[in-house]
């Protein structure tokens, strides 16, 4: 048995978690500082008696997870074979560009640069599996990968006059994601012709991008981007119903002006939808490391964000790195729903339903469960298009949390926990070291959630609306 809930404080009140009850309530200063040295595992008489009042209305009670085991594992094989969602297809594994971060740059123990492509009929044979392998899901995307996607150009087309002619009847989205220095208007012409979304990778203000998304010679890639852009603007005035853009947030942006100003720098971008991520940490060869005067500066932008959210201040004095953040604090409020209590056989949320989400075919034909995770781990190859899935490995990615069961447990994240296998990949196995590792990263990253979310409901701001 373990109690499974969490206190913390936002300046004005103190909270508490249960998870067992997905619920969280606003507590005064001595009941919080009693279940504060209970989860310290000071029992005193007077901590107890607090406990017991909670107890008595259905909160903190002892919970028992009697196994660690993912629910939808059960279904994972109707998954597989009915119920694909998305398949995207490494086109190539070439790039005429070397950013300082992409995961072929060595960066990552992912992938490397090499002259590999997809041949048209492995193609056409990762179509077939992926068309045949989703006859229960009523939209289909297909996704076109690299590398740099759009040196295989030709192919790109191949493939999705391919799907049209083998599906004509079916619901496809179509998306490719591009550096953009190889997209004139022409071959703008030729995507939207095939009703292709375009992706474009952009990292803000000039002397940000041309920091890490360079070519060979170590020229900055900007300029020449921004020509295209112009020039399909100016040519397509409704190229924003098709194209959008992508951000990481480097870790050079040091300043308040380079993060105010990211998409804000140009007269064109703003017309068009973006987002921004920041570098993932997974199979990084180094540590990933934010300056203080980063810090300082998204800090003191998260605030202005909060502001507006509460209509203190207007849209234009938002950086856009906050732009879908909205979005995800209203999801991961809704989540927070009461439920009678944890089922005693349960799994931290986290895995997807590894190969039906976002099933990844590399040049050569393997399955992987995403383009995120490497291609050198022995682990998360989960098939080919000779073999087709291999179930078992699959559904050993779908719980990952059993390497780390007693822990898991006991966790009063276990049900907003962000870590999909990937986070334990050691490239041979899953490994129970890799996922402890990543647990104290987890569990800030929701208790920063839970106190956003008090904070504005303390302010007024109405999630039901």
């Amino acid at each position: 048995m373990a109690l499974l809930f969490h206190t913390f404080s936002i300046p004005k009140h103190k909270y508490i978690f249960d998870a067992n009850t997905n619920c969280v309530f606003s507590v005064n200063e001595e009941q919080y500082k009693a279940m504060s040295e209970i989860k310290e595992g000071i029992e005193t008489p007077e901590n107890l008696s607090v406990l017991r009042s909670f107890q008595e209305k259905g909160f903190c009670l002892d919970v028992v997870i009697e196994r660690i085991e993912n629910p939808d594992g059960e279904f994972i094989e109707a998954h597989l074979t009915q119920k694909i969602q998305q398949c995207t297809l490494q086109v190539t594994q070439k790039c005429n560009l070397r950013c300082d971060y992409c995961t072929y740059s060595g960066l990552y123990k992912t992938r490397e640069h090499s002259p590999k492509t997809m041949s048209f009929e492995t193609a056409k044979r990762a179509i077939d599996f992926t068309l045949g392998n989703s006859e229960d899901s009523p939209t289909l995307a297909f996704a076109f990968y690299g590398g740099e996607p759009l040196l295989e150009l030709p192919l790109i087309n191949e493939c999705v006059e391919y799907i049209k002619k083998h599906a004509p009847k079916r619901k496809i989205i179509f998306t490719v994601t591009t550096n953009g220095t190889l997209l004139t208007t022409d071959v703008y012409q030729s995507l939207v012709r095939s009703k292709i979304n375009i992706n474009i990778s952009l990292d803000g203000p000039k002397q940000i991008h041309d920091m890490s998304r360079k070519f060979p010679n170590n020229e900055g890639s900007y300029d020449l981007i921004m020509k295209n852009i112009q020039e399909i603007h100016n040519k397509y005035p409704d190229a924003h119903e098709n194209l959008s853009f992508l951000a990481v947030v480097n870790p050079a942006m040091d300043d308040d002006y380079c993060i105010q100003t990211l998409f804000k720098s140009d007269d064109i971008i703003p017309l068009y939808n973006y987002t921004s991520n920041f570098l993932s940490e997974l199979y990084s060869e180094k540590e990933i490391n934010y300056s203080d005067a980063f810090l300082l500066a998204y800090n003191h932008e998260y605030c202005k964000f909060l502001l507006f959210m509460l209509n203190r201040l207007k849209k234009e004095n938002i950086s856009t790195i906050f732009d879908n953040r909205i979005g995800r604090l209203e999801l991961e409020y809704r989540q927070l729903s009461k439920i009678p209590k944890l089922p005693a056989v349960f799994h931290p949320s986290g895995p997807c339903i590894a190969g039906a989400q976002r099933l990844f075919i590399d040049v050569h034909g393997n399955f992987f469960p995403c383009e995120r995770v490497s291609e050198s781990s022995v682990v998360m190859n989960i098939g080919n298009l000779n073999d087709g899935f291999n179930i078992k490995k699959a559904r050993v990615l779908m719980n990952p949390g059993q390497t780390t069961e007693d822990e898991c447990k006991k966790c009063w994240v276990i049900m907003h926990c962000s870590m999909c296998a990937a986070f334990s990949d050691d490239l041979t196995e899953l490994s129970r070291e890799q996922r402890l590792s990543q647990c104290k990263s987890a569990k800030m990253q929701y208790e920063q959630t839970l106190k956003t979310i008090c904070f504005l409901k303390e302010s007024g701001y109405a999630f039901e609306r």
